[in-house]
């Protein structure tokens, strides 16, 4: 916006010039002024809706790293990261074409999610080393990072890593159901309460996508005759998980 005054008119003080003598003394005053009253009071306007909507996007940004918006994005980085993972894992490991294509799904998808909640992040100014040691804060249930709901321990990753073939699409399966169904529990939170509606949106986003996974890993694991139990994931349970 172009805030700048119009030029005011000077005072010649030549008397014989009777353009500007025979104006009326309020016109007058006005050309002398730069700005008319009705100009004026558009500014002031103008600049009171700019400062109420400045004033309304600093109240709308996550306050810190414990925030609904903020702590959702700093936790699911690093959750779909082990995700990601696991999945390369099972890429290199596995024997399957189905189960494969879960993982190279997984890798796609989430980096793509990760890549999203990275920018979000740097919209707040802020970046994912702002995470401290303690996840999960921002929804009422404080748990060391590296214990967030669905996460492998570092012994099932060393047997992921060390397992092949159809031994390894199995093992894939069951951890990666798991891993979804701890993502759930938190993309589901942050769908309800965040204040962005990005963040909401990519968290409903993530809630139906993993929410789907579950009983296609689930399904998949059936046909194949896998040793492995994976539990359905219905929307009655997914309200009291």
């Amino acid at each position: 916006m172009d805030a700048r005054d119009n030029a005011p008119m000077t005072d010649t003080g030549d008397d014989d010039a009777g353009a500007v003598t025979d104006q009326p003394e309020t016109e007058a005053h006005d050309r002398r002024s730069g700005l008319s009253w009705p100009l004026v009071v558009a500014f002031v306007v103008a600049f009171a809706w700019l400062g109420g909507a400045f004033g309304w996007f600093i109240a709308d940004r996550p306050a810190d790293a414990n925030s609904v918006d903020a702590g959702f994005c700093l936790d699911m980085i690093a959750h779909h990261e082990q995700a990601v993972e696991m999945a390369l894992l099972e890429l290199a490991n596995g024997e399957s074409p189905v189960v494969r294509g879960f993982a190279q799904e997984v890798v796609i998808f989430q980096q793509y999610e990760i890549g999203r909640m990275d920018e979000q992040l740097a919209d707040w100014d802020m970046v994912r080393q702002d995470r401290g040691p303690t996840a999960m804060k921002w929804m009422g249930m404080a748990t060391p990072a590296d214990a967030m709901p669905g996460m492998a321990t570092k012994r099932q990753l060393d047997q992921l890593r060390e397992t092949k073939g159809a031994a390894a699409d199995a093992l894939f399966l069951d951890l990666m159901a798991e891993h979804h169904r701890g993502g759930l529990h938190m993309a589901g939170y942050a769908a309800e309460h965040a204040k962005d509606g990005d963040v909401r949106a990519l968290a409903g986003v993530m809630k139906r996508n993993q929410s789907i996974e579950i009983n296609e890993y689930r399904a998949t694991a059936l046909r194949l005759g896998f040793d492995i139990e994976i539990e359905p994931w219905v929307e009655a349970k997914a309200a009291g998980h």
